[in-house]
């Protein structure tokens, strides 16, 4: 029964559109619908290489960004709606928002793709249409570049739009015979057709933008410790598994264990223990590099891999991390500060052995660096 009504309320709305409303104005909302319609085909197409920017490489993804506005903007110039004798389209609103959410990088380029596109079409109107509907608009949205936070900020957008629509209409008030009657005559529909779409496109980046920030938020959750902001036991498998397939010639897996950290959280308590973690990070993160990969293995321990490197590169860097963490001063508050010691455990990775007991071997050298006597490094 409800899809049967649909069906009916369907119907009745085409059939309104068809046979009551005016021919000449029926013209005009297929003309405005169509411009819509690639209005939106641009967001969804801007929405997709957006979210595959980290499979593509950079010089590529700013191109493709380039075209697809360019392309957006340059269909709408065979698509204009018709007010009275006065034709026009909405070409200027992908121009503002690649303007007002991209910067000069993507809009200027766009815009001289579409200005030289628009200015071979040729005709009277070309001169004010390149620069009343796409120069004189993207500039005014480059001027609010700096702010567009996409924290919902609806009126200043909606404010951009009229501001760039009232600018684009300044051949009709000024230029053209009678200008400004027809100005009037007009202003309601082209206004509200203007601000409705751009609103309508402004409300899917919106929701766009903050699904993508969820997403990327999740991503980060699942993928990194949340403590220390360094990849967890997870993670860091997935990116060694990668990388010693394609670095060489050797690789090495170190496992490092805060000495006594028990009695840390013991003595002054679990939130100083998780300040040590924290600050004990913030070293090994300096270390990072294309070549070796940390991560937290859980509890006080952590994990590191070495690649494309010599025995002697990797030991000289473990000995390197051994000594700051030694002469470092960590505060626990109240202007105190403690010191701390760590083990280590490196082992040189077996080709035929899977990663996890090349982990595993890492893990028998750090309990042997801690039967030794704690505070150094086992190699075998």
């Amino acid at each position: 029964m409800v899809i049967f009504n649909y069906y009916l309320f369907k119907q009745s709305i085409i059939t309104f559109i068809y046979f009551y409303i005016p021919e000449r104005l029926n013209k005009m909302l297929q003309s405005i619908l169509s411009n819509l319609a690639i209005i939106l085909l641009f967001h969804l197409s801007m929405s997709m290489v957006m979210n595959h920017k980290k499979k593509i490489p950079t010089s590529l993804f700013q191109i493709t960004m380039i075209i697809v506005g360019s392309v957006a903007v340059i269909s709408m110039f065979y698509l204009p709606i018709r007010f009275n004798h006065y034709w026009v389209d909405m070409r200027m609103i992908p121009l503002i928002f690649i303007a007002y959410i991209h910067g000069w990088k993507k809009a200027l380029p766009t815009l001289l793709i579409a200005s030289v596109w628009r200015f071979f079409m040729g005709g009277a109107g070309m001169v004010p249409g390149i620069l009343f509907g796409m120069i004189g608009p993207t500039l005014i949205a480059l001027a609010f570049h700096h702010r567009s936070k996409f924290n919902k900020n609806y009126i200043e957008g909606i404010v951009i739009i009229i501001a760039c629509w009232l600018f684009s209409d300044f051949p009709i008030i000024y230029i053209i015979p009678n200008g400004w009657e027809i100005f009037k005559s007009t202003a309601f529909i082209r206004g509200s057709s203007f601000v409705i779409t751009a609103t309508i496109l402004y409300m899917f980046i919106t929701q766009d933008r903050q699904r993508r920030t969820l997403n990327e938020e999740l991503e980060k959750l699942a993928t990194e410790d949340p403590l220390t902001n360094l990849f967890n036991k997870r993670k860091f498998y997935e990116v060694v598994h990668r990388k010693i397939t394609t670095l060489q010639p050797k690789h090495f897996l170190a496992m490092l264990d805060i000495d006594h950290f028990k009695q840390i959280n013991d003595t002054h308590g679990h939130l100083v223990g998780d300040k040590i973690l924290v600050l004990l990070s913030n070293i090994l993160i300096k270390y990072r590099n294309e070549r070796v990969t940390i991560g937290r293995y859980g509890g006080e321990e952590f994990i590191i891999y070495i690649g494309n490197s010599t025995n002697d590169e990797a030991k000289e860097m473990i000995e390197e991390i051994i000594q700051e963490i030694r002469s470092a001063s960590f505060p626990i508050g109240n202007s105190k500060t403690i010191q701390i010691t760590v083990s280590i455990g490196l082992t040189e990775m077996n080709d035929h052995l899977s990663l996890l007991s090349n982990v595993n071997q890492a893990d028998q050298n750090l309990y042997m660096a801690k039967r030794k006597g704690r505070d150094c490094l086992i190699c075998r």
